[in-house]
């Protein structure tokens, strides 16, 4: 009976793990934990807004083999990143040109290998996030000044991940290899490491990015942080990973929202339960392994966090329009890049085969 006993738990802790990233988990708290109590006792939002900088270093971290360097080279990219779109929040234009750079940038960093994409994204990212949130309700001349306010909190963030980079990154040295010069790496990736073509979607990402910025500041869109990202983020590299992450977003956005809000209408308007959401949309990010289960309940996460900040809860469905509206144009645009290229190719090879 026990052996049986023990089997079930081991058949369900397999299941359960593939599911659910449990080193991630545990790494996550270790960072997140901190700032749930100090949001908790101090009231400021500042520590929420900052709950997205760690994930987004510990996804980099882990993905992108990142040394302690790198890491705090990450978190001043992040602040610089967080700065420059706050900025540029005064100028519709600025604001477009601001963040095609940076998108571009976020792809651009894959010329040094393509394990890189995970930082090149989670600097465009919480960059992005935390502009256009933070930016909410601001007047153009304020912009800098409620930025220079925040940044502390994002920097105080970083440091649980700084510090979990440089035990893991002393642990990995090895014997005789001198502290200073191992601590003086960047990554832990091999110079040998994978390199794709970039050019092609560097161009591509530019111009989704380039045509829901613009649609955000012309049609002025609540969050329009959400519609941005779902535009880069559905240019995978190719029109059939483009295709499903199109459908991941899409399905995972409208069983979100729809849940979220039904749970948002049932769960009492406390601090301590919209501190509660923002945590568990962090921990989306980094825990959940599908895709679409992961990005369904960061969804629902965000049209509770509608309804507990006293917002009708048809404005949840925002949520939704953006994704949809912004994954939309990725997709176009991916589909568009990849016949593009599909063209150039042929007319390429039936001008080498003719005599």
């Amino acid at each position: 009976m026990s052996s049986e006993r023990l089997s079930m738990v081991s058949s369900l802790s397999r299941r359960v793990e593939t599911v659910i990233d449990g080193r991630a988990l545990g790494r996550a708290m270790f960072a997140l934990v901190p700032l749930l109590v100090l949001a908790l006792v101090s009231g400021r939002p500042g520590w929420l807004a900052a709950a997205i900088v760690p994930v987004a270093m510990l996804i980099a971290l882990d993905h992108s083999q990142l040394a302690p360097l790198g890491v705090f080279a990450h978190a001043l990219a992040i602040s610089a990143g967080f700065v420059i779109l706050m900025a540029s929040l005064a100028h519709p234009l600025l604001f477009v040109v601001a963040t095609v750079l940076l998108g571009m940038g976020s792809v651009l960093v894959t010329a040094g290998g393509s394990a890189l994409r995970s930082l090149g994204n989670f600097t465009f990212i919480p960059s992005l996030y935390l502009a256009c949130e933070s930016g909410e309700g601001v007047t153009r001349q304020a912009l800098i000044n409620r930025s220079v306010e925040i940044l502390p909190f994002l920097l105080i963030a970083a440091l649980p991940i700084l510090l979990v980079a440089s035990v893991e990154h002393f642990r990995s040295r090895e014997a005789g290899q001198p502290t200073l010069a191992h601590f003086a790496k960047w990554t832990r990736l091999s110079p040998n490491s994978e390199r794709n073509a970039y050019i092609e979607l560097v161009i591509t990402v530019a111009l989704a990015v380039a045509c829901a910025a613009v649609l955000v500041e012309w049609r002025h869109v609540d969050n329009g942080q959400w519609m941005i990202w779902s535009a880069a983020s559905v240019v995978t590299g190719n029109a059939a990973s483009a295709r499903q992450k199109f459908r991941n977003r899409l399905t995972g956005a409208v069983i979100g929202v729809s849940f979220g809000v039904v749970v948002g209408l049932m769960i009492p308007h406390a601090l301590f339960m919209r501190v509660l959401v923002v945590f568990a949309a962090m921990l989306t990010l980094i825990c959940i392994r599908p895709y679409m289960l992961a990005f369904g309940v960061r969804c629902a996460c965000a049209a509770i966090a509608f309804v507990l900040a006293g917002k009708p809860w048809i404005f949840g469905g925002e949520r939704l329009l953006n994704v949809a509206v912004g994954s939309a144009i990725g997709l176009l645009c991916a589909l568009t890049a990849a016949a593009i290229v599909a063209h150039m190719k042929d007319t390429c090879r039936s001008t080498c085969d003719s005599p």
